[in-house]
């Protein structure tokens, strides 16, 4: 008899420990991360961000030159490689106006890419304005550095040369303006990540002999950054990669071959300040920690009943014991 009923009491706590491991969780909790640098970025825009020029470059791949956009994912991942990793999207394309970005944007073909950006930083406007600018010096006879003559050059057909660009060049100006607050509307819809705009530098700024084009110039490409400081506010944060490349020109551009494009040497100084700039800016990820196992609520109540329930079972079986020890205590009287 009392050895049934310890087998039975063994039995009864045992299927309550086996049914309270089946209500255990691991508890899981979502934990916001800081980090100077963000976890996944995107570079839109024109040739500058793309890296056209640079050794290794191509058209159909700016993955294997040294960009500004390519030295940052190399020095973020290396930041980032134990902690949430980094990832870099480069949508650059050479010869992108603001008429094209605004279209590639539309088109909704980089929609899930700049949905979980951190960070989308722009070079635009280059293509708007430079490529006028270029036109007139080469209607004045400027080609290359080697062809440059101060006293070749007549006064009158220069003067009549930039009379005749300047329309168009303010158009431009005026066109870029709308379409710089187009560019960042479509951006916003696009992605809760910081939008960054770079201003343009000068590279014209290297024709010294000739003040007539750098002062028209330093005038035109100023109210073109002067457009992207104005419309900055509650929109984006400007890059200043103008401020430092002035007076860098020749150092920083290959614009003494007749190219605006930054060298080597440019896009390391501009990706010096777009680090600045983002790390300015600061970022955050998400991750999910994992607790130590515990049971579930369901799962207390299930110990708790068990060992309620099992007292009051042994207690029952301890008094039939005595009830029974009893019994053959009187009969062998």
């Amino acid at each position: 008899m009392i050895r049934r009923l310890i087998a039975l009491i063994g039995a009864a706590l045992m299927s309550v420990c086996l049914f309270s491991c089946t209500m255990t969780e691991i508890p899981e909790e979502e934990v916001v991360c800081k980090v100077k640098v963000p976890p996944k970025m995107m570079f839109l825009g024109d040739s500058i961000a793309a890296g056209y020029g640079l050794d290794g470059y191509t058209d159909s791949d700016n993955s294997k030159c040294r960009s500004y956009p390519n030295i940052l994912k190399e020095r973020y991942e290396e930041e980032l490689g134990g902690e949430c990793g980094h990832t870099m999207i480069n949508n650059a394309v050479s010869g992108y106006t603001s008429d094209d970005l605004i279209a590639q944007l539309r088109s909704g073909a980089l929609d899930d890419q700049l949905g979980d950006c951190d960070a989308v930083v722009v070079s635009i406007g280059g293509n708007d304005l430079l490529d006028i600018m270029l036109q007139l010096m080469k209607n004045m006879g400027i080609t290359e550095k080697g062809a440059f003559d101060k006293g070749e050059i007549d006064i009158f057909s220069a003067a009549s040369a930039f009379m005749s660009m300047s329309g168009d060049i303010e158009d431009a100006l005026e066109h870029f303006n709308d379409n710089i607050k187009v560019i960042s509307d479509e951006l916003s819809s696009r992605t809760d990540g910081a939008i960054f705009i770079q201003t343009l530098y000068d590279p014209l700024e290297y024709f010294s002999q000739f003040t007539m084009v750098t002062d028209y110039s330093k005038e035109k490409i100023g109210k073109l950054n002067t457009i992207i400081y104005e419309n900055a506010s509650g929109r984006y944060n400007v890059i200043g990669v103008a401020e430092d490349f002035r007076g860098k020109a020749g150092e920083l551009t290959r614009i003494g071959d007749f190219d605006i494009h930054p060298n080597a040497a440019g896009h390391e100084a501009i990706a010096e300040d777009v680090d600045r700039a983002l790390r300015a800016e600061g970022f955050t990820y998400t991750t999910t920690v994992r607790g130590e196992k515990r049971l579930t609520a369901d799962g207390k109540k299930v110990i708790a009943g068990g060992i309620t329930g099992g007292a009051v079972f042994i207690a029952a079986v301890i008094s039939a014991v005595i009830v029974s020890a009893k019994k053959k205590k009187s009969k062998k009287q």
